[in-house]
């Protein structure tokens, strides 16, 4: 999975999670339906939202045993599981990048980062399309080895296959 998609998702995922411990949950769980009915054939996509909506209730179901057992070896499954189911609807609906970044604005918004890695998804989805993927990283805050408060960027530009036959290198950072 692309780094700038991973990330997006897996913000995502800690939001759709925590949600379902929360009074927030109706919202987040119409919001995260749309997003993963997204991949539904044309005529049919209301029904694909119903579907995920069900699916992400069930979720909820034992997120909120675990949560109540305080489980966090589940927790951190559910985080995982629909870091990757998020990841994989965000990659297969590419086409589709600007209603992902609204989406994903909807539902994301206020977290820590979440601006940036949206931009980077953007990028990511836009360059998948064209067989090539671009993604900028930015990490700000924290006090890592560049001190507290610093930023990093960090520029990816991958071409898909094919490229190095057309003499363009596979990656660069």
């Amino acid at each position: 999975m692309d780094p700038a998609v991973a990330a997006v998702a897996a913000t995502a995922a800690t939001t759709l999670v925590t949600a379902m411990t929360t009074d927030a949950w109706d919202h987040t769980r119409r919001g995260f339906g749309r997003l993963l009915g997204l991949g539904g054939r044309a005529g049919e996509s209301g029904g694909v939202e119903v579907e995920a909506e069900a699916e992400l209730e069930h979720a909820r179901e034992t997120v909120l045993t675990a949560y109540e057992r305080g489980d966090a070896a589940a927790l951190g499954e559910a985080h995982e599981n629909w870091a990757a189911r998020l990841g994989a609807a965000l990659e297969a609906n590419a086409h589709r990048s600007a209603e992902c970044e609204r989406l994903l604005r909807e539902l994301i918004a206020g977290q820590p980062g979440a601006d940036g890695e949206i931009r980077a998804l953007g990028a990511a989805l836009r360059g998948s399309q064209t067989h090539g993927v671009y993604s900028q990283v930015i990490q700000s805050g924290g006090a890592g080895a560049q001190g507290p408060g610093a930023s990093v960027t960090v520029n990816n530009h991958h071409h898909g296959p094919g490229a190095a036959q057309a003499g363009i290198p596979r990656g660069e950072s």
